[in-house]
């Protein structure tokens, strides 16, 4: 059964900022620093339509490689990006990202909805280790992670 995770993170920086980073691949990967390595990043920011493939270590011993992002959308103007993954035990990793203006900076929100089939609640453990890690590394603040099945 599939699992939704969603993750929100307070940032001190403009909305639009923010969002420059959340969909610049170099930025993810630095804020990805001790959990995962990428091997054939791209170059630049996400493109709507466009799929990568990438290879994909966490922590040094989860090997995923060849795996698929298919972005399916990028708004500057509301500040969304959604993306269908998929890779060696993943069937399923819906993401959507938004990063939406609040006071004196913005919140970003990653909702994923992952199906892994027997490992998924294996896989969403390790999705809300890897999303908060990103948060914190970017400086965010008042972090909030939680799992439910969908």
């Amino acid at each position: 059964m599939p699992t939704e995770l969603t993750v929100s993170a307070h940032y001190s920086r403009s909305a639009d900022a923010v969002f420059a980073d959340a969909i610049c691949f170099a930025a993810m990967a630095e804020a990805t620093r001790g959990v995962a390595v990428y091997k054939d990043m791209p170059q630049g920011s996400m493109e709507e339509g466009r799929t990568y493939t990438l290879n994909v270590t966490v922590w040094g011993i989860m090997r995923n490689p060849n795996y698929q992002v298919h972005v399916e959308r990028v708004d500057p103007v509301a500040r969304t990006a959604q993306s269908r993954e998929f890779g060696w035990m993943i069937r399923q990793w819906d993401h959507t990202l938004t990063v939406t203006p609040d006071g004196e900076g913005c919140v970003w929100t990653d909702r994923i909805v992952i199906d892994c089939s027997w490992a998924t609640g294996y896989m969403s453990w390790v999705a809300k280790v890897l999303y908060r890690t990103r948060h914190r590394n970017r400086q965010g603040q008042d972090i909030n992670a939680h799992l439910r099945r969908v």
